[in-house]
């Protein structure tokens, strides 16, 4: 008789799944990261949907990727374990509107271990969306503390 073996890591996030109540249906676990990361301050139950089979790069039904609503809250543990899980870096909105990319939203927000996070994860320093760029988000709200960081990366005006 033969028996599939099914690898600790995967039952481990099968079991957990369980525990909360979900069920391992793709759809739904993008659904469920999609409302997790959302909360924000939730990265051990993100990491639980990633590796169970969520889509890092799920999307709201306006388009909106998940990397985008971890980088707004400034929830520095949930965005890397979007990044991680290979979650696309400079992703704006996926119904073709030119929306801010992640990194503009942290930005927006002064969270500083986040932008730099996903600087070094490789975003786009000067991806230019509707004429602005993080650089200039963060000195319109007031974050000048982001600027020394933003022009080590490279950012221009």
């Amino acid at each position: 008789m033969r028996m599939n073996i099914i690898p600790t890591r995967t039952l481990a996030a099968i079991l957990m799944l369980l525990l909360l109540g979900l069920t391992a249906c793709a759809a739904e676990l993008d659904t469920q990261l999609m409302l997790t990361a959302r909360k924000g301050g939730k990265s051990p139950r993100v990491r639980t949907l990633l590796n169970a089979g969520a889509d890092a790069n799920a999307v709201t039904r306006r388009g909106f990727p998940v990397l985008v609503y971890a980088a707004a809250l400034g929830d520095t543990e949930t965005v890397l374990a979007l990044v991680e899980a290979g979650a696309e870096i400079d992703r704006s909105n996926t119904q073709g509107r030119e929306t801010w990319t992640p990194l503009m939203y942290a930005a927006r927000g002064g969270h500083k271990v986040t932008v730099k996070v996903l600087l070094e994860a490789g975003a786009d320093v000067n991806a230019e969306r509707r004429g602005t760029t993080a650089l200039k988000i963060a000195r319109s709200r007031g974050h000048t503390y982001l600027e020394p960081l933003l022009r080590e990366a490279g950012a221009v005006d």
